[in-house]
């Protein structure tokens, strides 16, 4: 069964598998929508491992990761810029797939959920994962310094606009946010967290 990770309060971060995926392969091939964090990744590539690497190039994504990755000569980077949402981290032994992003949240603050596969029980499965990311390396166009130039333009103008889609969205709703490792919800036993949810459903049912 694969193993799943969730950055929840049994400390269970993200960032623990996707290093051991860097440590342990030769090639990586790495996709992310929103991708910030790059410091791992171009470690690994001085270290003499290649990288084929598929980002989002949009508000989420940094431009300075992506001025990084692009120094790099043992990193191939590809992009899209919509309706593109999968997170699918894989080396030569091991796969990751779940919703956790490239980013510091995505790693280690944001609820996510995570599943590692091992070659020995999801063969079949990394199969799968490699076909699909074949897939969308066919089809990502090539990320060039111009390219990554003209989206570093374009996220200054969105800067100077004091553009936050996410800031608007909390000041008119309010926080509302999962569990995580800053809460103290791992005390809660499965059976609590049940019928505590079984309340909630009951509740919203007869409430009208």
């Amino acid at each position: 069964m694969p193993l799943i990770f969730s950055n929840g309060p049994l400390k269970d971060f993200v960032k623990n598998p996707f290093q051991n995926l860097l440590t342990q392969a030769v090639t990586l091939f790495l996709a992310a929508p929103y991708f910030t964090e790059y410091a791992d990744i171009v470690e690994a590539a001085h270290k003499g491992k290649h990288i084929d690497l598929i980002i989002g190039l949009n508000p989420s994504t940094s431009h300075e990761a992506v001025k990084a990755v692009l120094k790099e000569p043992n990193i191939s980077v590809r992009y899209f810029t919509d309706r593109f949402h999968a997170k699918i981290y894989l080396s030569d032994q091991r796969g990751i797939l779940g919703s956790a992003n490239l980013t510091a949240g995505g790693l280690l603050s944001n609820r996510e959920a995570v599943c590692v596969f091992d070659p020995q029980e999801d063969g079949d499965k990394l199969d799968e994962l490699r076909a699909l990311f074949s897939e969308l390396w066919e089809t990502a166009p090539v990320l060039t310094d111009d390219i990554a130039q003209k989206f570093a333009a374009a996220m200054l103008v969105l800067q100077r606009r004091g553009f936050n889609p996410d800031a608007e969205i909390i000041q008119a709703l309010g926080v509302v946010e999962p569990t995580n490792i800053g809460v103290q919800s791992g005390k809660k036993s499965k059976k609590r967290l049940f019928l505590d949810d079984l309340q909630k459903r009951i509740y919203q049912q007869y409430r009208p």
